[in-house]
């Protein structure tokens, strides 16, 4: 008897778990991102493998459904994935001003003090030197219990995400205009929760983004650390605690607010309930049992 109900749980969470992964996978797909990458044991772009990421170290991990091998972790200060062509954040080979961005993302509960990249793109204020537009910088950070977006010329500080647990992250924007209209919108929160947090900040004007500013470059897009690989900038956090990302997809349109819930709220496991399910398989498990003994 343990052992058909112990058969029922497992049947359970693989239903669950890859029922959730196909309605996100799905939400994406609906909205023909230029660029998405499952990161399922492999570093190339799914949609039509016209991107492939380079890996520094690091490896294939769990994902948010559980699925083995289907999220890419980086273990130390040094490990990276490093995309110089095509640049995924344009999608044309140059800079331009529109485009969205959505990752889910795991920082330990073992976080500790330093300075963690998520992904870096044109991260530089003034980067002419550099070969990068002035004011382009693009990169998501985590230190010492802040949570930052660099977008252009600016630092946005995000609320804080929720440590041992996945996280969703967006980015949407539209840099070709001035004024209200033209800016960055942010959205954060815990994969499978209820509550999505978000942000603006726009083109011109005191205190905000530059109107020179541009998103990215159309140089090297680095994910799980910073664009010039500077120490200490991994997006680890101590032995056995490293950083976790998935499911990485890149438009070059910005999406609407009501896509980004669409994304967001695919992450939720619909009814019918694990609970419900799981009785439902013990029920069913149950009834083979009796036949069998009678």
């Amino acid at each position: 008897m343990k052992n058909l109900i112990a058969v029922s749980m497992l049947l359970t969470f693989a239903w669950t778990s890859a029922h959730a992964q196909t309605a996100y996978q799905t939400a994406i797909a609906a909205q023909n991102p230029q660029y998405n990458f499952h990161l399922d044991n492999t570093l190339v772009d799914s949609v039509g493998g016209t991107a492939t990421f380079t890996a520094t170290g690091g490896g294939f991990a769990n994902d948010y459904y559980g699925s083995a091998s289907s999220a890419a972790f980086f273990a130390a200060t040094g490990d990276n994935l490093s995309l110089a062509s095509p640049n995924i954040i344009s999608g044309s080979g140059t800079t331009t001003g529109i485009g969205s961005l959505s990752l889910l993302f795991f920082v330990p509960a073992a976080a500790v003090p330093g300075t963690q990249y998520l992904f870096s793109g044109g991260e530089t204020t003034g980067g002419a030197a550099a070969g990068q537009p002035a004011s382009s910088a693009f990169a998501l950070q985590y230190g010492t219990g802040t949570f930052t977006l660099k977008a252009g010329n600016k630092s946005i500080t995000l609320p804080s995400p929720t440590l041992g647990s996945w996280n969703y992250f967006a980015a949407t924007w539209n840099l070709s205009l001035s004024g209200a209209g033209s800016g960055i919108n942010w959205y954060l929160g815990q994969a499978g929760g209820n509550t999505l947090n978000s942000g603006s900040l726009i083109k011109g004007g005191t205190g905000n983004i530059s109107t020179t500013a541009t998103i990215g470059d159309a140089g090297t897009f680095v994910l799980g650390n910073k664009q010039n690989l500077a120490s200490p900038a991994g997006f680890n956090f101590g032995a056995g605690n490293p950083g976790v990302l998935d499911e990485l997809s890149t438009w070059n349109s910005q999406l609407s607010g009501s896509q980004i819930n669409d994304q967001f709220n695919s992450l939720i496991v619909p009814e019918p309930s694990t609970l419900a399910l799981l009785g439902t398989g013990v029920m069913v498990l149950l009834g083979a049992h009796r036949k069998l003994r009678s």
